[in-house]
């Protein structure tokens, strides 16, 4: 051990104050390091796992693939976990009105779709099968596993159906029979590849080939279907025969915006940890430029000084990253756990997995990687943090480090200003003024963090869990379409199909008008539609939504007209329309005014029907009660459409009956394949759930940063009573009471704390309004209405001036350990 080295760990015992309040803030910079990317990463690792247990794993489907191109297909570099299904044949079931096919899968189909056998095995044979009960039913058969049954069927040729044919098989498995066959009738069962080659001669095979993109991760959902696109080109194959797994996909979607997100919190946290311990360290350098002069007169050089500063820097460093890592690991699983539990990490489905996942130790939260970034990350801000304090070390010769009083450069002037008489206020003002860095330096450190404060509690005072709600439903409850746009795997969920025989009838809002506690019901319409003056990223028309008001849905919407009215007589005679100011700022094409002309082109059914439409007002309402696209009075919408174009009931309860009347309206929605339900009460507790977790993450990381900063100023009072020891024992010689000693040390911490209020306050309010504004424009956690933060300002004026008067009496004490010769003595 050399000498350097043994200097400074001798520095670290003899300034284990300052040395363990740099720590602290080193140890809190990598704790939040570690927490945020555990946060992050361990959700996304969660929900990907329940995810692939949830749904078919596949991310695409080619239809219609010849022989020659699936086998390509199998050793396509491009693609991943390929695997091959063939509908061979199709039952024929006489009688019955049922659709029951025989379709062959391969191994890996198997897999990727997640098809699960109640008891036995899949075929292996020409002559076995999978069948399951209501399939046995449908036919008029029965049997078990190893029973023998005899099926006539029709093998799937190049121009249809070919010749039927009867054939006799061994039951080798049984499949569960799902809620939608039973009710449509509609079955599967799995036979061998040996059977499809017995009947479909070669060369007159078409198979459907499902599929992965290889080197997927990371990617986004539009980059993976583009990549389907290349490579189904690339076979002859067009978009028609594309289908992409687009449940699969968007769960598995991670909004790239997110890591942007993550990356810029954590510049943020770097950058206070540098900030803090640089301070600290800028501070602490005013009490140890006399001892770093000595040293030069003994003969160090300024590359040994520069070792002494960072050896002594990094072995704090090495001490206290450690510590942070652990906090920040335990408090970062905390967070997952808590939000994993509470069903705020994903919807209903996919967070009950995710407990499960979870709970089975399926996923690690530990990665050591983020620990080993995290670190690095720490030592370099830790790096960073001692660029200046060594250079300045460095540069401190020994007659400098004599004549120094703890002051800036030396005063340019010929004179100083005096005093003829003193008192607290101008003693306190000489020392403020002595060292302008260093008061600059504190004050923007604490600053910082107070801007931060007030930004944050700004957003946060404006988001309200009423206003959420109303984002998502209008009503107590409300029964609405369970459809899904674009899903090609399942085109009987699209709306306009739907609403061929649309089960939210006259008939049902009667027999929900006549359940006890319901005050009224209200029907909303809407129809799918795209316009042709906006595109999609492929150049095809925009597809977007044209939603129909009630009467009493009109009259309250009229309280959120921007512009124009809804008096206007276009609205009536069916060719005016009203346009939701939030979809003009989600397409910056839609920049219209009230005036301007729209082209729709409406879906009702199997037709199509184009109409031009002047904008008549522009609303700025919740989504709830106008949707975010263009909107119609209900009644000139359905008599537009042939079809029932009904997609919501709303419905108004009477006070305190609204749980008696969930449980009826649950019972008649669980009997009806294409309906699904929400209500007030659990959306209201989820947006409160929301706001909540945000209002604890949020307040938890500015808390932290608050304790940096708090370490910052304590350095700072301490430091400036330590360089000014022999002064303060000079005046307390001189008359100087203990009383008078509080009340200066007090005074130049209000001046802290006032100019830490006055950033604080004054910038971060500003800075909050403009938050707020951007938060509106881009309708982000449903804010509407500026709400300043006054509790939490009045909170944080509290705790810094307690802060500080605390601060204060520690400092006062600890100095007056110290005899008054001693004092005087100091520095001699």
């Amino acid at each position: 051990m050399n000498i350097i080295t043994k200097t400074a760990l001798a520095n670290l015992k003899s300034n284990r104050s300052r040395n363990i309040l740099i720590g602290v803030a080193i140890a809190l910079t990598a704790m939040l390091l570690t927490t945020v990317p555990t946060v992050v990463f361990s959700t996304i690792d969660l929900r990907f796992a329940a995810v692939d247990n949830v749904y078919p794993t596949f991310h695409g489907m080619f239809r219609n693939v010849d022989e020659r191109s699936a086998d390509k297909m199998l050793d396509d570099s491009r693609l991943s976990d390929t695997g091959l299904r063939e509908d061979a044949a199709y039952m024929i079931c006489d009688g019955v009105d049922a659709n029951i096919s025989m379709i062959y899968c391969d191994e890996n189909t198997v897999k990727l779709n997640r098809l699960e056998l109640k008891e036995g095995k899949m075929p292996a044979k020409a002559d076995e099968i999978v069948v399951s009960e209501g399939l046995l039913k449908a036919m008029g058969l029965t049997g078990g596993i190893g029973d023998k049954i005899t099926v006539p069927f029709q093998p799937v040729t190049a121009g249809g159906l070919g010749q039927a044919v009867e054939k006799e098989f061994t039951i080798t498995g049984m499949t569960e029979d799902s809620k939608e066959s039973e009710e449509k009738h509609i079955y599967s069962s799995f036979v061998s590849r040996a059977f499809a080659e017995d009947i479909i001669s070669e060369g007159e095979h078409e198979y459907r080939v499902y599929f992965s993109i290889a080197d997927a991760k990371g990617k986004t959902t539009d980059v993976i279907k583009d990549s389907m696109e290349v490579v189904g080109k690339s076979y002859g194959i067009g978009k028609e025969d594309i289908v992409d797994n687009s449940e699969y996909l968007m769960a598995n979607y991670i909004d790239p915006a997110m890591y942007g997100g993550m990356i810029i919190l954590m510049a943020v946290i770097v950058l206070a940890g540098i900030l803090t311990i640089y301070s600290i360290y800028y501070v602490s350098m005013m009490n140890k430029v006399q001892e770093y002069g000595k040293l030069k007169a003994i003969g160090s050089t300024k590359k040994q000084i520069r070792q002494l500063v960072f050896r002594e820097g990094f072995t704090v460093a090495a001490l206290a990253i450690p510590v942070g890592l652990i906090l920040g690991l335990g408090t970062g699983m905390l967070l997952v756990y808590g939000m994993v539990r509470s069903g705020l990490a994903s919807e209903n489905e996919m967070a009950n997995e995710m407990k499960r996942v979870m709970a089975a130790g399926d996923i690690s939260l530990i990665k050591p990687w983020i620990l080993l970034l995290a670190a690095a990350v720490a030592f370099v801000s830790v790096y960073i943090s001692l660029l200046l304090p060594m250079r300045k070390a460095a540069k401190i010769s020994a007659i400098e480090a004599i004549r120094f009083q703890g002051t800036d450069k030396k005063n340019k002037k010929k004179c100083r200003k005096g005093y003829a008489e003193l008192n607290i206020r101008k003693l306190t003002s000489s020392n403020l003024g002595r060292n302008k860095r260093r008061t600059t330096a504190t004050i923007v450190t604490l600053g910082i963090t107070g801007v931060l404060f007030v930004v944050v509690a700004t957003i946060l005072s404006c988001m309200n869990p009423k206003t959420m709600t109303m984002d998502s439903i209008r009503g107590d409850v409300e029964i609405t379409l369970d459809s899904e746009s674009g899903n090609e795997m399942h085109p009987e969920r699209e709306l306009h199909n739907i609403q061929k025989n649309n089960p939210l009838t006259e008939e049902l809002k009667e027999q929900i008008e006549t359940l006890d506690g319901v005050e009224k019901v209200e029907t909303y319409t809407g129809v799918s539609a795209s316009m042709e003056e906006l595109q999609e990223d492929d150049g095809s028309p925009l597809v977007t939504g044209l939603g129909g008001l009630s009467e009493p849905a009109m009259k309250e919407l009229e309280r959120y007209v921007t512009d124009g009215s809804l008096d206007d007589e276009s609205l009536t005679d069916g060719t005016g329309i009203i346009l939701s100011g939030a979809y003009i700022t989600a397409y910056p094409g839609a920049d219209w005014k009230t005036g301007d002309k729209v082209h729709l082109n409406i879906e009702d059914g199997d037709d199509i029907i184009k109409k031009e439409y002047k904008i008549a007002a522009i609303v700025d309402a919740p989504n709830g009660l106008a949707g975010s696209g263009f909107t119609l009075p209900s009644s000139v919408l359905q008599d537009l459409c042939k079809n029932n174009v009904t997609d919501d009931f709303i419905i108004f309860t009477e006070k305190g009956k609204a749980d008696a009347v969930t449980k009826e309206i649950r019972a008649i929605v669980e009997s009806q394949e294409f309906l699904a339900m929400n209500t007030w009460k659990d959306a209201y507790e989820l947006s409160e759930k929301s706001i909540g977790y945000m209002l604890y993450g949020c307040y938890g990381l500015l808390f932290v940063f608050g304790l940096v900063g708090i370490l910052n100023l304590v350095n700072t009072m301490i430091n400036s009573v330590y360089i000014r020891r022999r002064e303060l024992g000079v005046l307390q010689a001189i008359g100087l009471s203990g009383k008078q000693t509080v009340r200066m040390l007090q005074l130049e911490g209000l001046f802290y704390t006032a100019g830490t209020l006055l950033l604080s306050v004054g910038a971060g309010s500003i800075a909050g309004y403009g938050c707020f504004l951007w938060a509106k424009a881009e309708s982000i956690m449903s804010i509407r209405t500026y709400e300043y933060p006054t509790v939490p300002v009045i909170i944080l004026a509290v705790i810094i001036l307690v802060v500080q008067v605390l601060i204060t009496y520690m400092v006062n004490n600890s100095f007056k350990k110290q005899s008054l010769i001693d004092r005087i003595r100091f520095a001699e």
